[in-house]
């Protein structure tokens, strides 16, 4: 029996179904999280479904996250998409439900839960999403509005078809184009920033740094983005602006959390940067990833790893 058939008998047993995602989550952990909860919905609508976790402002336009008492997990089947370990899972109550499922597409390095399917050859787990329903769409119903949560995490984990899209990527996006949502809505409400962001990315092209091995950074400090009023925006978006220079190999936005620790992603054009962050508390894609460096030194040793592998590829 495969994962995908136990999952399916589970969801088909459970009453009420609570689903997570990772925190401080994109635009594929919301479009997985909330396209699961719209194709279960439609399915069966006897069933109560609940998505959880803090409501990020900026992606409110994918859905808002239902709040929800202790006692609705001690009978709930939970399923968490799109977090490689139980420390990322946003709302740590998922422990407390009867059963726990994990969908994933990232290296499955932790694993965790009583059933579990991770495929690490698809572009994101809005797609993997997509995948369990063509499977049994003989039993399953995608609505309108699954299809789109679940376009909308595709576009955003492949960078607009950059990183990790292959020909099964583009035959989901294609099915799912053929629902009735505004998928050109879509793509320019993630595409467009605020003016305060462009101000920000004017300041990512002026002090960003590339080094001669071709590793472009940007450290961006409390204090730096402080000075900047994105509100609930996110910093996101700085991340492709890093690629678009030419001669840019790979590259890395540090930005500084409240704790102290700084967030790291991490991409590369085509050389397997994920092992950097497996070293420094993270992990991934071979071309996207992310880590976390705890201090100033970590950033910098972070530096070194990425400008060190670069040369040792163009020597080789």
């Amino acid at each position: 029996m495969t994962a995908q058939t136990q999952i399916l008998a589970q969801i088909k047993q459970a009453d009420t179904i609570i689903i997570h995602r990772h925190q401080r989550p994109d635009p594929d952990a919301i479009g997985s999280q909330m396209g699961l909860a719209e194709l279960i919905r439609t399915s069966f609508p006897e069933k109560t479904v609940y998505t959880v976790g803090k409501q990020a402002p900026s992606m409110a336009w994918m859905g808002e996250m239902d709040q929800i008492s202790d006692d609705v997990f001690q009978r709930a089947l939970v399923i968490v998409t799109d977090t490689a370990n139980e420390p990322r899972v946003d709302d740590q109550r998922y422990i407390e439900g009867r059963t726990l499922v994990k969908i994933d597409h990232h290296p499955n390095d932790e694993p965790y839960g009583d059933y579990s399917w991770v495929d690490t050859t698809v572009s994101s787990s809005s797609e993997l999403i997509y995948d369990f329903y063509q499977e049994f769409s003989d039993e399953l119903t995608l609505s309108d509005a699954g299809a789109a949560d679940l376009y909308a995490g595709i576009v955003g984990d492949t960078g607009r078809f950059l990183y990790a899209s292959d020909t099964a990527t583009m035959a989901a996006v294609s099915g799912l184009m053929k629902f009735d949502f505004d998928w050109n809505k879509i793509n320019q409400s993630m595409d467009t920033i605020s003016p305060e962001a462009a101000k920000v990315s004017g300041y990512v092209y002026e002090h960003m740094t590339l080094t001669d091995s071709g590793f472009n950074y940007i450290i961006l400090t409390n204090e730096i983005l402080d000075s900047f009023d994105l509100g609930d925006f996110g910093t996101s978006f700085i991340v492709p602006l890093m690629g678009k220079i030419n001669v840019a190999k790979a590259w890395a936005v540090f930005e500084q959390q409240d704790e102290g620790f700084y967030r790291v992603r991490l991409r590369a054009r085509n050389i397997p940067i994920n092992g950097i962050a497996k070293r420094h508390g993270g992990g991934g894609h071979p071309l996207a990833s992310g880590a976390i460096a705890q201090n100033d030194e970590e950033v910098q040793e972070i530096i070194k790893e990425a400008d060190q592998l670069l040369k040792e590829h163009a020597n080789g």
